[in-house]
C-alpha cells in the first residue's frame, strides 16, 4: 500500500492516461491518493477491489474512486483501460468547493450503460491523443461537461458514504506501510508490527483487515509478490535468488503464493510471458 502522488499531464489540470495489460493478473497493489481517479474499460477485464466490495469492469464499464479511498485492482484477462485524475484542488475548484466536503460521486459499473458518458469518454479518449492546441482545448471543454454530468447525476451527500470514515486511519495505514515497505524482505511477523505501533495483536489483526479488506500477511505477500513479480520479468535472478531477495524464505513458500495468485509457477509464468 503506498499514498501515491498524481501528476497531471502537460497543457491539462488533470491526468490522461491509458494501459494496457498483455499478461493474465497484472496487479497493482492497495494503495490510495488524494487525488479522485476515472476507470473507464475500453477492452477486456480490470478487478478494482475496495475493503468493502469488489467490483469487475468489462468493456464500456466506468468507476469513479474517490479522494483517499483504499484500493487495488488487477487483470485478471488482457485488457485496455482508460484512466483520468483529477487532483483534488482542481475538483474542488471545479464543483465551487463542494466535492468532498458536501458530496462525493457515486459512479460504478451497471448492467445500463450510460450512453452520454461513454459518448464523453470516448470522445476525450480519442482526442486527448492527438495533442494539438484546438484537440487540448476540446478536451477541456468536453471533461468540464463530464463533470456537469456527473455531478447533476451520480453525486450523493458526503455523509452516506461510509467509507469516508476510514480517512481518519490513513495517517497511520500510512506509517505501518512505510514500515512494511522497509522490512518486507525480512522476517514481518504481525505481533512485531502490532508491537512497534503500540497495539495489541488481535486488535492489530481486526483492525488491519476492516480499513485494508485483506488480512495482514496477505497484505505482505502482495508486497512481496510486486516486487518478485518486476524481478521474475526484468532480471534474469534465478527464482530461488528473487524468493529470498524479497522475505519468502524457501523457493516453496514464493511458489505457492506466486502460484496462487498468477496460477502458474514462476518458472512457467516466466517462460510464458518474459521469454
Amino acid at each position: 500500500m503506498k499514498h501515491e502522488m498524481i501528476s497531471p499531464n502537460k497543457n491539462y489540470p488533470f491526468k490522461l492516461f491509458s494501459f494496457t495489460s498483455r499478461n493474465p493478473d497484472r496487479m497493482i497493489s492497495t494503495h490510495w491518493h488524494e487525488s479522485t481517479e476515472l476507470l473507464y474499460c475500453l477492452k477486456g477485464n480490470l478487478e478494482v477491489r475496495f475493503p468493502q466490495t469488489t467490483y469487475l469492469l468489462e468493456p464500456g464499464d466506468t468507476l469513479f474512486i474517490n479522494s483517499n479511498i483504499i484500493h487495488s485492482s488487477r487483470s485478471p484477462i488482457p485488457n485496455e483501460v482508460f484512466v483520468i485524475q483529477f487532483p483534488l484542488p482542481f475538483l474542488k475548484e471545479m464543483t465551487q468547493q463542494q466535492y468532498n466536503d458536501r458530496f462525493l460521486f457515486n459512479l460504478i459499473p451497471i448492467k445500463r450503460k450510460d450512453l452520454k458518458v461513454q459518448t464523453l469518454l470516448n470522445e476525450i479518449y480519442q482526442k486527448y491523443q492527438e495533442n494539438d492546441l484546438s484537440m487540448n482545448l476540446l478536451v477541456k471543454s468536453r471533461m468540464i461537461e463530464f463533470l456537469s454530468v456527473l455531478t447533476k447525476h451520480y453525486s450523493i451527500p458526503i455523509a452516506t458514504k461510509q467509507t469516508i470514515k476510514s480517512l481518519k486511519h490513513l495517517e497511520r495505514l500510512k506509517q505501518i506501510n512505510e514500515y512494511v515497505l522497509k522490512h518486507y524482505n525480512q522476517s514481518l511477523k504481525l505481533e512485531h508490527v502490532a508491537e512497534a505501533f503500540n497495539y495489541d495483536p488481535a486488535y492489530f489483526s481486526r483492525f488491519f483487515k476492516k480499513y485494508m479488506g485483506i488480512p495482514f500477511s496477505e497484505y505482505v505477500n502482495t508486497v512481496r509478490l510486486e516486487k518478485a513479480y518486476y524481478q521474475l520479468r526484468d532480471t534474469d535472478m534465478t527464482v530461488l535468488a528473487i524468493a529470498l531477495d524479497n522475505g519468502f524464505f524457501s523457493v516453496k513458500s514464493f511458489y505457492n503464493v506466486f502460484k496462487k495468485h498468477y496460477t502458474l509457477s514462476p518458472q512457467q509464468y516466466r517462460q510464458k510471458y518474459f521469454k
